[in-house]
């Protein structure tokens, strides 16, 4: 008799981690850096800013829409170079700092440009795409038990996290 929660395959075995690991990453970090570019936005230049690209046409917001990629790619290289000649934990922590700070951009300019880029039958198309798979991914991480398991142990790890940084910050 065979537990339908369990992984089936081998593949089950490398790939429900994957999944796990990239749904730990949406839920924690894109939603913490989307809460980051929003507290910024209270600021008034950027609140400017904000209003025009949230005031752009359809293709305006197509073009703003892809600068975080086009932005990252020097940074990129920079971080490429730096592990070529043996600045690997420098290159390391770049790449990674870079792509934080795009996320967190992307996030943000995805907010204010959906409207206009629903315009566009691909984007309709590839967002809805995206959101079957992720409902699907969702559902089949919640039906197994050790992903359930990993998630009440990872929201007690950020909870304490954010306890010890509160204390901190009113130290």
């Amino acid at each position: 008799m065979s537990d339908s929660s369990q992984p089936r395959s081998f593949s089950s075995l490398l790939t429900v981690p994957l999944g796990v690991a990239v749904m730990l990453v949406e839920e924690y970090v894109w939603k913490g850096l989307k809460r980051l570019m929003a507290r910024l936005a209270r600021f008034a230049p950027i609140a400017r800013v904000e209003a025009m690209i949230a005031g752009l046409p359809p293709k305006g917001a197509a073009l703003v829409f892809f600068a975080p990629a086009l932005l990252i790619l020097p940074v990129k290289l920079a971080a490429v170079w730096a592990v070529a000649t043996g600045h690997f934990l420098a290159g390391l922590l770049v790449l990674i700092g870079a792509k934080l700070f795009a996320t967190a951009l992307f996030a943000r300019i995805y907010i204010l440009c959906r409207p206009a880029l629903m315009s566009f039958g691909w984007f309709v198309w590839l967002h809805d795409a995206l959101t079957r798979a992720k409902v699907w991914a969702h559902a089949k991480l919640e039906a197994w038990p050790a992903w359930r398991r990993a998630r009440v142990v990872v929201e007690a790890i950020v909870a304490e996290g954010r306890a010890v940084f509160a204390r901190l910050a009113r130290s």
